[in-house]
């Protein structure tokens, strides 16, 4: 059931996400520019980060204004740790690299190497840019989150069901990072140059990913700090050891099946009506 801060009124969800993607697309599609331009690196540099902060820049714009002084209140009230409810923690902090270690096991009988088990030597996103790429997987769920969760899910929440509202936002988070495939040396771009089957593969664990985190987000009091950590937790995992791309696409099966779980196991809070 919605609470008043959710009121169907109080929400903007078109006008939030064209705003966000406007931040970000421009910005990125910028860089895309840059990042094929000789000696244009430091302006690709000066333009990936901006454009992270669509969601959480698009977000401060739709609480503002004396209208919105109870959603700003709701906003902070979820920013604190305390609302996370500690049976989840498991949850939080262990499901992502059981995922991706269950993965990397399955995908020895593919003839991949035991090596993927093997801390990755450097933590990139951005080919020669090991600083930047740090900086990049270390804010991006904050500041990803802060806007996403923040305003972005419950803003189609209010309209439509949790599996509904799931399934959309994953649309739409996927499409938002689409200009990183067109820059140059960034992860989205290699993945585009090795082997269309893997940006299949990006497009789909987003949607998993998607359903998992709306799940914890909604378990814990829409706890905007429970989705930063979750987010964390997939970004760091997925580069943290030297997992080739096609033990990623074990990894989304998997993260599928787990969201198919919690969907059947829990229909009720997934399908259950809106309500004014």
């Amino acid at each position: 059931m919605r609470t008043a801060t959710q009121s169907i009124h109080a929400y903007r969800p078109i006008r939030f996400f064209l705003i966000t993607f406007l931040i970000s697309w421009i910005s990125w599609f910028l860089a895309a520019y840059f990042s094929y331009q000789e000696g244009m690196d430091k302006y690709q540099m000066l333009l990936i980060i901006p454009g992270l902060f669509g969601p959480s820049v698009a977000a401060l714009i739709m609480l503002s204004g004396p209208d919105n002084k109870e959603l700003r209140k709701d906003f902070w009230d979820r920013l604190r740790l305390i609302i996370i409810k500690p049976r989840f923690l498991p949850f939080l902090f262990l499901i992502v690299p059981v995922i991706i270690l269950l993965a990397t096991a399955l995908s020895l009988f593919f003839g991949l190497s035991p090596a993927q088990f093997c801390l990755s030597e450097e933590y990139k996103v951005l080919k020669d840019h090991a600083v930047i790429s740090l900086f990049i997987l270390s804010l991006a769920p904050i500041f990803e989150e802060l806007g996403w969760r923040g305003y972005g899910v419950d803003s189609l929440r209010s309209y439509f069901n949790l599996f509904r509202t799931s399934l959309l936002f994953g649309f739409l988070w996927a499409m938002w990072h689409l200009p990183l495939f067109f820059i140059n040396g960034y992860y989205h771009h290699v993945l585009w140059e090795t082997n269309f089957l893997y940006v299949i593969n990006f497009f789909v664990s987003i949607q998993a990913a998607s359903i998992l985190m709306n799940w914890i987000y909604f378990k814990n009091s829409r706890s905007i700090a429970s989705a930063i950590i979750f987010h964390f937790m997939l970004d760091i995992f997925y580069v943290i050891f030297r997992t080739e791309p096609f033990t990623k696409c074990i990894a989304t099966i998997l993260m599928l099946i787990v969201a198919a779980i919690l969907v059947v196991r829990d229909k009720k809070f997934f399908f259950e009506r809106t309500t004014g």
